[in-house]
């Protein structure tokens, strides 16, 4: 009987492994429970009841520590988002549609969302908009209207 329950167990890690989630992992330690309870008593019921009551107590209690502590880089702005609140400068002309502007040393293809800011002005990154870092002129910066 122990042999079911670490089948079940090993194709619920299997299943964790593709979706990286801590919920089939969770489940996973129901069903090593369970295997270790079937050593020791023939009873299905009291293996299902083990298997139960484990998974739950796993996903109520231990799935939102694991999640907090393995995976906090998913709390924290990464890639290209990173770059909101940063200082910009203006290598052409920023239009709402085009313009290329350099942030901590690359350069990277921005716009406005209203108006233009001119070559070498300093700007600050508001947003990101598909491919485009959406800037908005630094305090003090002059921005002309779109015509």
């Amino acid at each position: 009987m122990w042999g079911i329950w670490a089948i079940i167990a090993l194709v619920l890690l299997i299943l964790e492994m593709f979706t990286v989630d801590f919920t089939f992992l969770m489940l996973a330690g129901g069903g090593f429970a369970a295997m270790l309870t079937a050593i020791f008593t023939d009873s299905w019921v009291v293996q299902i009841v083990v298997f139960a009551v484990v998974s739950v107590v796993c996903l109520m209690f231990v799935r939102p520590w694991v999640r907090k502590h393995v995976n906090s880089s998913s709390t924290k702005d990464s890639n290209v988002y990173a770059y909101t609140g940063k200082s910009a400068r203006a290598l052409t002309d920023i239009t709402p549609t085009a313009g290329r502007a350099k942030v901590g040393g690359e350069v990277w293809s921005a716009k406005t969302e209203h108006g233009m800011i001119t070559q070498g002005t300093e700007a600050t990154v508001v947003g990101v908009d598909g491919a485009h870092l959406l800037l908005e002129a630094a305090a003090g910066a002059e921005v002309t209207a779109n015509e």
